[in-house]
């Protein structure tokens, strides 16, 4: 039977060379370096939602980026409260350091299939004890997503979502009613995932077969050289400027 090909008409990276991609960002974010080398880290996401068609994920994301690089340049000319400019110069400094690294792995979730992951990181030799819990992890956060918005869809039928009147009533126990559910749910779709990882048989040792083919191509390496060469060049230029 023909295997399906992960590669459509849109661009399209390797799993491995995404977590790759993520690496390097998280690495880097770890030193201490200046806002434009940053600055190329930031913009590094932003193309990739991109390249997934995800233009209101870009947007949104460029507009916090971009107002955490502006907190950050112009930390010290803003004249207002010192424990306003306190808290934005910290957020601002968070978002920097972190929110790039947390939209790569946002986009790793959402551009990524769970065929594709497993058969990524099996063609690597990834132990079967690493597959099952990436596995579930990949379908437990759209799960949770989904079972959220029902639960949101089921509280605004009996009108104690926030903004109508019976939520501000009893606030506490609308929260409750919100926080209780998906409390028990986050603890169901958990076992539920790994039983069903286990019934498809990932902990079974022999080799297995997929119809999903992934494999590193041309587009994965140039992606890899033009991130790389870009955070080594501004990086470089900094210096000697």
């Amino acid at each position: 039977m023909k295997k399906e090909s992960s590669r459509k008409r849109r661009f399209h990276l390797d799993p491995r060379i995404k977590v790759l991609i993520l690496v390097m960002i998280a690495t880097i974010e770890m030193f201490n370096l200046n806002i434009w080398v940053m600055g190329v880290i930031g913009a590094i996401p932003f193309f990739l939602y991109l390249t997934d068609h995800r233009i209101s994920g870009a947007i949104k994301y460029s507009i916090v980026f971009g107002l955490s690089v502006l907190a950050h340049v112009f930390r010290t000319d803003m004249q207002i409260n010192m424990v306003l400019n306190m808290v934005i110069v910290l957020l601002g400094g968070f978002v920097l350091k972190l929110f790039p690294a947390f939209a790569t792995g946002e986009y790793i979730l959402k551009s990524t299939s769970v065929s594709e992951m497993i058969s990524a990181f099996s063609a690597i030799g990834l132990n079967r004890k690493m597959l099952i819990p990436l596995s579930v992890m990949f379908r437990f956060f759209p799960t949770i997503r989904r079972e959220h918005a029902a639960i949101h869809d089921a509280a605004m039928m009996r009108g104690v979502s926030i903004g109508r009147k019976r939520f501000w009533k009893n606030p506490g126990q609308a929260f409750e009613y919100r926080i209780v559910p998906l409390m028990i749910t986050v603890a169901n779709i958990g076992n539920d995932l790994s039983a069903a990882a286990l019934s498809r048989g990932l902990d079974n040792p022999a080799r297995h077969t997929t119809y999903t083919d992934v494999k590193i191509g041309m587009t994965d390496i140039i992606t890899l050289i033009c991130i790389v060469m870009s955070v080594t060049a501004v990086f470089v230029i900094s210096k000697l400027i």
